[in-house]
């Protein structure tokens, strides 16, 4: 028998509120992340349990979680049943580590201490233009993972995680069976390019980034019973492109890069690509609340940004391509389509 959830007493707030609770958005982030981290979602899967029942499996200090519980329950993750009991929602549940759609690695990412420092530093950018990451720790964000290998896989988890939710997104929008080669640009271990070539048993892929990423993309690969269909070529996507692909596929690409190295990446697809394919963008939609807070996230991070349709369709024109179609997805993910020009 389902339970009935506590009712939150919502009262009316005053502009001043507002702004009030907005400043502390880092509350969300940190909250996110402790839920994730002590597996709060996982906890509850199996029905609700009381704030001492999870303090005492999380040993945490139960008047503590139960203030963070209740952050959960403002944000619609969790649901209180009863007084000090609570229950994960369906929102909730995308914390949970084996559910289909999870997120927990990504919410962790995002709260991990290292980029505390630099989002301290985010006027840097917006005066500059310029990776206030960089700035702040010294390094790139890649180099710094490398470098702080616990940290490095939560960040490839967290990417796998977006790869498999993405990809099943992108295969429900877009038609890849006609497709004989496709091309995954910068796809790392392969989550997006495996639920592609199930779409389209006919097809071969190539996954193509860098050569310590790609040897790590064999398990994903087998696991979706695609890696007979697919080699792992390792490289650097500004000096060449694997060639003869008729899609080429940029997932969450052109976003870490300046206008220079977009407009080189798509020059290097241009001149190997097989005669009739299709480039396709695949960027969180600009018009979107995740979309406008990446873009922050990435001039922070990267200096890059979230481009437009219409900044991405100028990309195109520059660089021998004609914009062909645009499509939206069930996740946050756009698809902005182009074939070379003739």
């Amino acid at each position: 028998m389902t339970q009935a959830a506590v009712p939150h007493t919502m009262t009316k707030t005053s502009p001043i509120q507002e702004v009030l609770a907005l400043t502390l958005g880092v509350v969300q982030t940190q909250a996110l992340r402790v839920a994730a981290e002590f597996s709060i979602a996982d906890l509850l899967k199996d029905g609700p349990l009381s704030v001492a029942e999870l303090a005492r499996d999380t040993k945490s200090d139960p008047k503590a979680l139960a203030r963070v519980m209740g952050v959960l329950a403002h944000l619609g993750l969790v649901a209180e049943t009863k007084p000090g009991v609570f229950m994960c929602t369906q929102t909730g549940t995308l914390l949970q580590s084996d559910a289909p759609n999870s997120i927990r690695h990504y919410a962790i990412l995002m709260g991990l201490e290292c980029f505390s420092r630099p989002w301290s530093e985010l006027g840097y950018s917006v005066e500059t233009g310029s990776s206030a990451f960089e700035n702040a720790m010294g390094k790139s964000v890649y180099d710094y993972f490398r470098d702080h290998p616990p940290s490095g896989t939560v960040m490839h988890r967290a990417m796998g995680e977006l790869s498999s939710l993405e990809g099943v997104a992108i295969r429900d929008a877009y038609d890849v069976s006609h497709y004989r080669h496709i091309v995954d640009v910068g796809g790392g271990r392969g989550g997006l390019l495996a639920v592609l070539l199930g779409a389209s048993p006919e097809a071969r892929g190539t996954l193509f980034d860098r050569p310590e990423v790609v040897a790590e993309a064999t398990p994903v690969l087998q696991a979706a019973d695609v890696v007979d269909r697919c080699e792992a070529v390792g490289g650097d996507f500004l000096r060449e492109v694997p060639a003869d692909g008729n899609l080429y596929i940029l997932k969450r690409i052109l976003i870490d890069q300046p206008e220079s190295d977009a407009l080189k990446i798509l020059r290097n697809v241009h001149a190997v690509m097989a005669p009739g394919g299709r480039v396709v963008i695949a960027d969180p939609h600009t018009d979107s609340s995740y979309g406008k807070y990446l873009d922050m996230f990435i001039l922070m991070v990267f200096g890059g940004q979230l481009r437009t349709a219409r900044q991405i369709e100028a990309l195109f024109e520059e660089t021998g391509f004609e914009l062909t179609r645009t499509i939206d997805t069930d996740s946050s993910i756009r698809l902005i389509e182009a074939a070379a020009v003739s």
